[in-house]
């Protein structure tokens, strides 16, 4: 499993002996960061934590039995991440095996305030998510949470999985981004706890499915797996900006009957 984030604090007591090692050219600088007595786990820590945090910690993580590959976002804690350096994250962290790629973090400004295709930049991260399908490693991002209808580039990429955050009354949190991209090809999933808010907090519920169910089934193909974990359950359908809630029972049957 993949995690580009910001750094990341492999001390944290919920992470002593797991499994994870860093991924790419970055991580030799930006790879690890103690906690501040001010503002505690850095953001990347945290979404670290809630998937690989051992059965015994305060917070149990998902999936703590998968290997981890970290690549951290030089020199960001917490969003934004700018187009071509999470194109490079993503390139690096799935030329070196990740499967399934967690990104809870949001884009940064683009040039001119576009929110299109047409920079370098955003050009650089989409290729770089069509490598990703290319290889058979899933793409599951934090949808964003300016409140607003649309998404980034990214989250409308055909191939990403966006992640919308639900309240505890199964509703989107007001500050969830929504939009038709993400209504038709995304999930809503709830906010783990463990110090995280809105959609980061989402996401890794979104990819710790997909890494359990992918463990069940280890020889069905990257879009299978898509395919199940995106699928509605009958009689419900996508005809809204608010995208389904995660149903990974239903997704593991749609993967039982069709990898049998």
């Amino acid at each position: 499993m993949g995690v580009i984030d910001g750094t990341a604090d492999l001390g944290h007591p919920g992470l002593a002996l797991q499994p994870v090692r860093f991924a790419g050219t970055a991580a030799s600088s930006a790879a690890t960061a103690a906690p501040s007595p001010a503002t505690g786990p850095s953001h990347g820590t945290l979404v670290l934590a809630a998937l690989a945090a051992r059965p015994t910690a305060s917070v149990p993580g998902l999936c703590p039995g998968c290997t981890f590959l970290v690549r951290p976002v030089a020199g960001v804690d917490t969003p934004p991440a700018s187009p071509a350096e999470l194109a490079a994250a993503l390139d690096e962290i799935t030329a070196a095996g990740a499967r399934v790629v967690n990104i809870s973090l949001s884009l940064g400004p683009l040039t001119g305030g576009r929110t299109d295709a047409s920079g370098p930049g955003i050009r650089r991260l989409l290729a770089a998510v069509d490598e990703a399908a290319r290889r058979g490693a899933l793409v599951v991002a934090a949808a964003g949470n300016d409140g607003g209808l649309g998404g980034s580039p990214l989250v409308r990429h055909p191939w990403v999985i966006p992640v919308v955050a639900l309240g505890a009354r199964g509703r989107p949190l007001p500050t969830s981004t929504l939009g038709r991209a993400i209504g038709r090809r995304g999930l809503s999933a709830p906010v783990l706890p463990g110090g995280l808010t809105g959609t980061s907090a989402a996401a890794p519920a979104v990819t710790g499915a997909v890494a359990l169910l992918w463990s069940r089934f280890p020889a069905a193909p990257a879009g299978a797996v898509r395919y199940a974990i995106t699928r509605v359950r009958p009689p419900g359908t996508r005809s809204s900006v608010v995208p389904p809630p995660l149903d990974p029972g239903y997704a593991y049957d749609v993967l039982r009957d069709t990898q049998a």
